[in-house]
């Protein structure tokens, strides 16, 4: 709680003349002289008067009273310092939590450009894909012949479909009845059989150079 100035006990205010600070003077210690109180009331108004003497001592020495305004004064600024001290910090701790939201945000939006632009890009290339396709389309109806180049999706369909064979023919190949009639084919058709073998020396020499460089590497 604020201290009370010697003004303020006085009841005058801070630009009061000596005429005013004695009448005021006057008027109080008539309504709080301790002689005129009674009970509780006078314990309190002797503890008032002392203040009220005490001010008036100050206040009415004109070289108290300009050493009391300049003291006032120091301590008035002090109060204002630590105020915009106060202010300064607390702007910069708002001004701290501003640019945290600030980052948040500006975090946020890259990452939702980020997204926007792969399914721009996404978008583009679904579009280019079916004017191609629409475009070959159109060439085949007027008959002409299109060979299309190798993509990376050409290229996994294809390894896809082989899987699915290898993995049929692997089912077939232990069932008896199939297992027989293949390998029946597979001795009367010579250009099958040529086919297969070499097909399988291939293999067979990709499997044998890698568990070599593998074993190479180890040993």
């Amino acid at each position: 709680m604020r201290k009370s100035t010697w003004y303020e006990i006085l009841e005058v205010s801070e630009n009061a003349s000596p005429e005013v600070i004695e009448k005021a003077y006057k008027v109080l210690v008539k309504k709080y002289h301790p002689d005129l109180q009674t009970g509780d009331s006078k314990a309190e108004a002797e503890k008032k008067m002392k203040q009220i003497n005490e001010a008036y001592d100050i206040l009415s020495n004109s070289e108290k009273r300009k050493e009391y305004d300049f003291e006032l004064n120091q301590l008035r600024e002090q109060e204002e310092r630590k105020k915009q001290e106060k202010f300064y910090t607390s702007n910069q701790n708002d001004n701290a939590d501003f640019m945290d939201y600030v980052k948040d945000r500006r975090a946020y939006h890259k990452r939702l450009q980020k997204e926007e632009e792969k399914q721009r890009e996404k978008m583009q290339e679904d579009l280019n894909k079916e004017y191609q396709n629409a475009y070959e389309n159109y060439l085949q109806s007027l008959g002409y012949r299109i060979k299309r180049g190798w993509t990376k999706e050409r290229i996994r369909d294809i390894f896809i479909v082989l899987l699915i064979m290898a993995g049929i023919i692997a089912i077939l190949w232990f069932i008896p009845p199939s297992h027989d009639w293949m390998v029946n084919f597979y001795e009367e058709n010579p250009i099958l059989k040529t086919i297969i073998d070499v097909i399988v020396a291939i293999i067979t020499g990709i499997f044998t150079g890698i568990w070599k460089f593998i074993t190479g590497l180890f040993s």
